[in-house]
């Protein structure tokens, strides 16, 4: 499955709510819009259907979670999926995969909507930034990126490579992250265009992510 510029245009459009659809688009035109994300959502979940699927069994991550295409009253202005081990459905943390016009990114979060309704707290989900320096010497950190997670997905996040060589840098994050948590995270860029194996891509990027995940786990 390849990554191709396709998929980024989808997102790229400045109305996203029905109301304000129905008010300049005829109706063969918002049909014809439908039918695009329709299209591309049935491959983004196949895409996720199929890294599940190459993701280690002792992972317990064989049924992630797929956002839809729509809230109903509006079109995404990205795509996500969640993918959480089988006991840890009720836990903030979760690896995810997300695409919007920018950039698809696979990345650790803590997921802060309804986080009271869940377990793990955000403090000990902090305390992760003390390891990544020693995490990071096992992947290519080029191509990984940390960011607050209050920061605007569609903002230039911080390479890796540059928050850990910078301790002022360092302290400048946990500064912005103010009462919330990190993102981090392995980006491939519309620019990076095509991508041609994105299961594999997407598979590995989890794989580097898993022990940051599994480390929470009690």
């Amino acid at each position: 499955m390849e990554l191709n510029q396709t998929d980024f245009q989808l997102f790229d459009r400045e109305i996203y709510t029905f109301k304000q659809l129905k008010e300049q688009a005829s109706a063969q035109e918002i049909e014809e819009i439908k039918a695009d994300y329709k299209k591309q959502w049935q491959k983004w979940k196949m895409l996720q259907l199929e890294v599940a699927k190459e993701l280690p069994v002792a992972y317990g991550m064989q049924k992630p979670k797929v956002e839809s295409w729509t809230n109903g009253w509006n079109l995404r202005s990205h795509f996500w999926s969640a993918y959480r081990s089988e006991d840890r459905q009720q836990e903030n943390a979760c690896m995810a995969v997300l695409l919007n016009k920018k950039q698809f990114q696979v990345y650790l979060m803590f997921q802060h909507y309804k986080s009271d309704e869940r377990s793990g707290g955000v403090e000990e989900y902090n305390e992760l930034l003390a390891t990544l320096s020693e995490w990071s010497k096992q992947v290519a950190i080029e191509r990984y990126y940390i960011w607050p997670q209050v920061e605007h997905e569609l903002v230039d996040h911080l390479p890796l490579a540059t928050y850990l060589a910078d301790p002022k840098g360092q302290e400048a994050l946990r500064e912005a992250m103010e009462d919330r948590s990190f993102q981090i995270g392995r980006l491939f860029f519309k620019t990076d265009c095509p991508v041609e194996d994105l299961v594999a891509e997407t598979t590995k990027a989890l794989n580097e992510l898993a022990p940051l995940y599994f480390a929470l786990k009690k």
